[in-house]
């Protein structure tokens, strides 16, 4: 998409000073070229003769490398203002390493530094000039603290707020403002980490949210088409609380000198763990009427949100607030301290990615500092055994990289599919912190055939992401045989991996302080497909996760053939949750200070309903990979179906066996007593996909750790009526020293351990853990 950035990308302005070769000149031997602040775009592009642009210097490499003469770009030290997408493509383009010269500090930037000089306090504003006719909403006691800048009289773009959320398709945030390299806060009401809730406002009225539109959820199985989801009446809500009472009236109205022009609600509507934005379209008359619908409907229970992107609200340190109505593209904002004198401010004025490598083989960015885009930072499409190596991407609104595309609503379609993911890419020794979205995309492999992407996401620290959207993890592990390893993943809201796939290794990772701000989520999600086989959770460290009602490792609606082996769960409320699925096998883990080893939910709650829930999702996903046919539909060729079966079957002996309960027909159960639809043929038989067949969980360590919580509504039934030697071999002690366990280091005493002599468990087993289980060499070398 274009950029509207005030300063173009700096080498398309300078010029040289002096006489220069022409721009065909041939570049000097072994296809190296230098870019360089002071370099110019008619250069020869040697270290004494450089170019000015990143651009310029591919085009001089373009056609002459290959596999046995690759090219690389040194970039000089500097700041370079970006403008535009650095598009990398085709075979002419390949096997090219764009790097920081050894040494040299270099950063795009997406972000405008707004000059010091054209900040003025609110007080010095003129009393008649229209663009600044909001200035009265200003909260009085704030008002002496509040500094304004004018965007559009320095052509800085204040951008727009979009409708985002789960489920909707992104879209790229509005500018943010970032102070001495620290995010601000879009003024908010309240404000800190304090939420409306339920006390404050109740659900007056709560339309059908655009989830019951999706074709797993209507009568006839189509899906309204997006533009008239987004036409769908949004939820309206009573005040409740004398405080909100007496503020939310100036949330909304048609004179902008009194009340907000763009004022939204902004986070948990219809649960607790996918968040939304509802813009606010009245608020009069005890209730706020809302525009957009929400994704799921809204309910009482879980209102979570706060009112955003409104000046009224603005009267705490870091706040700030653009007013874009009828273009006035003026800033105001309440500086930490009061005064913006000695801070470094800058706004992301860039939304686009800064590089995109399409087509291509071998291209390595290195050493580069990527910062502020309102889009995702680098793109790979079709791209072949690329490299992201040693990059720092912050103030990404959306994803720091995205290795390929997938289907939108991935929870609410069948036909999710991974595209243009290429093979053998790397994300490597990178730092990628202060995402409005997630860390790495990598969408890579193909499910039908089981062909693998084989992209590694290795030894980089991801943090502070998911600022903006939920279910943005660091690690989107989507597609077949992509690897997330040694990488540091700390302090973020939601959740850090989610797997949408098969043959995935997540391995020797620490994860610390995750799913702060939501419930009912995991550190590691997968689910809604017993198809999802052979994904490797092993020898990670997950620390201090959110309590409420969140697990470490969540394996969702007949999430199936998970693999959960040497692991370490410290300070954790549930270690595994098992919901229905099928040969999940957790074995060799130590649990400490976790209130519960795990917990299990079945389809057979309630009565064993029938259909279960989101049927039409996980049959017709089961169908697309394991009922043969010609391909099409919800099938999958003979011929890859035998695939799966031969990758597959010594693992998982029955598969050839598993089935969806149908009727005579072909048709799904719908309900049990007929002839074909036996309680023993849906509701017992281990080969039916609703029984939670297979399922393990054994020789683990419980150290102060809680047993394991079995359902309690499914009429008696549980994982460990269908899999007897469930939570088998479970050795439990109070504290670490009565097991000789160190968890600074996550190591037994070899001598000292009573391990060595449990049945179970022994001396091999010991120092298997202690050679297999490392918290060292993890995050960037």
């Amino acid at each position: 998409m274009p950029s509207r950035a005030m300063i173009p990308l700096l080498a398309a302005v300078m010029t040289a000073a002096v006489s220069t070769p022409p721009a065909t000149a041939t570049p000097p031997a072994k296809n190296v070229v230098y870019v360089a602040k002071n370099g110019h775009d008619d250069a020869t592009g040697t270290a004494k003769d450089p170019f000015a642009t990143i651009e310029r210097a591919r085009d001089a490499l373009a056609g002459k490398t290959g596999p046995r003469n690759p090219g690389t770009v040194h970039i000089r030290e500097g700041v370079y203002q970006t403008s535009k997408t650095i598009e990398v493509t085709g075979e002419a383009q390949s096997y090219v390493t764009y790097a920081a010269y050894p040494g040299e500090q270099v950063e795009l930037a997406g972000v405008t530094t707004l000059a010091p000089d054209k900040f003025r306090r609110l007080a010095d504003v003129p009393a008649d000039e229209a663009k600044w006719s909001s200035k009265t909403r200003v909260p009085a006691a704030a008002a002496p603290n509040v500094w304004v800048y004018d965007l559009g009289a320095e052509g800085i773009p204040a951008g727009t707020l979009n409708k985002n959320g789960f489920n909707w398709k992104p879209q790229p945030y509005a500018p943010a403002l970032i102070t001495d390299d620290a995010t601000q806060t879009l003024a908010q009401y309240p404000n800190g980490d304090t939420k409306l809730d339920r006390d404050d406002l109740t659900v007056k009225q709560a339309p059908k949210g655009a989830r019951d539109y999706f074709s797993d959820k209507t009568a006839d199985g189509t899906t309204l088409p997006y533009e008239d989801m987004l036409k769908l009446p949004g939820p309206v809500y009573t005040v409740k609380a004398p405080e909100l009472a007496a503020r939310y009236e100036k949330w909304a109205g048609t004179d902008s000198t009194a009340y907000e022009t763009d004022g939204w609600l902004s986070g948990y509507f219809g649960n607790n763990y996918a968040n939304d934005r509802l813009r606010i379209t009245s608020a009069a008359g005890g209730d706020i009427t809302t525009g957009y619908p929400t994704m799921y409907v809204a309910t009482d229970k879980w209102s979570s949100f706060v009112a955003q992107n409104v000046l009224s609200e603005l009267d705490a340190e870091g706040e700030y607030y653009i007013d874009r109505h009828q273009s006035h593209d003026t800033l105001y904002y309440y500086p930490p301290g009061g005064t913006v004198e000695g801070k470094e401010i800058s706004l992301t004025s860039f939304d686009a990615p800064f590089f995109e490598l399409e087509n291509v083989r071998n291209v390595t960015l290195k050493g580069l500092k990527l910062n502020g885009t309102t889009g995702t930072g680098v793109r790979l499409l079709d791209a072949e055994s690329c490299t992201v190596d040693g990059l720092e991407i912050l103030n990404v609104s959306m994803d720091a990289v995205a290795i390929g595309e997938a289907s939108d609503a991935i929870t609410a379609i069948a036909e999710y599919r991974t595209s243009r993911g290429g093979h053998r890419n790397r994300v490597v020794d990178s730092r990628l912190h202060d995402l409005g979205g997630g860390g790495v995309f990598t969408a890579g492999g193909d499910r039908d055939s089981l062909e693998r992407g084989n992209h590694v996401v290795e030894h980089n620290e991801i943090y502070d992401f998911s600022k903006l959207a939920t279910y943005t993890p660091a690690g989107y592990m989507y597609g077949v045989g992509n690897t997330f390893r040694r990488n540091h993943v700390h302090d973020a809201p939601h959740m850090a991996i989610q797997i949408m796939g098969n043959d995935m290794e997540i391995s020797h990772n620490r994860f610390e302080r995750l799913v702060t701000h939501a419930s009912d989520q995991g550190v590691i999600y997968s689910g809604r497909d017993y198809t999802y086989l052979n994904n490797v959770v092993a020898y990670n460290l997950f620390k201090d996760i959110g309590a409420d009602g969140n697990q470490a490792i969540y394996m969702d609606d007949g999430m199936s053939g998970m693999v959960v082996h040497h692991n370490l769960f410290d300070n954790v409320q549930h270690g595994l949750f098992y919901q229905s699925g099928h040969a999940n096998v957790a074995a060799d883990n130590v649990f400490k200070d976790v209130k519960y080893i795990g917990h299990d939910k079945l389809y057979h709650e309630g009565g064993k309903r029938l259909p279960v829930a989101n049927a039409k999702v996980v049959v017709e996903r089961f169908n697309d990979m394991l009922k043969a046919g010609d391909g099409t539909g919800f099938t999958n060729t003979r011929e890859n179906v035998e695939k799966w079966y031969r990758r597959y079957g010594k693992q998982y002996p029955d598969i050839r066996d598993w089935y969806v309960p149908v009727d005579s027909q072909g048709q799904v159960c719908t309900a049990v007593g007929t002839t074909d639809c036996t309680d023993e043929y849906v509701w017992s038989d281990p080969d039916s996909v609703y029984v939670p067949a297979g399922n393990v969980l054994t020789r683990s360590v419980s150290i102060a750790t809680g047993d394991f919580a079995y359902t309690d509504d499914a009429g008696g039934l549980s994982n460990k009526t269908f899999n007897p030697d469930f939570d088998s071999y479970n050795v439990k002690k109070a504290t670490a020293a009565e097991l000789a366990f160190d968890p600074a280091t996550g190591k037994f005493d070899e001598r000292a351990t009573p391990l060595k002599s449990v049945e179970g468990f022994g001396r091999t087993w010991v120092r298997e853990w202690n050679r297999s289980f490392t918290l060292e060499g993890i995050g960037p070398r």
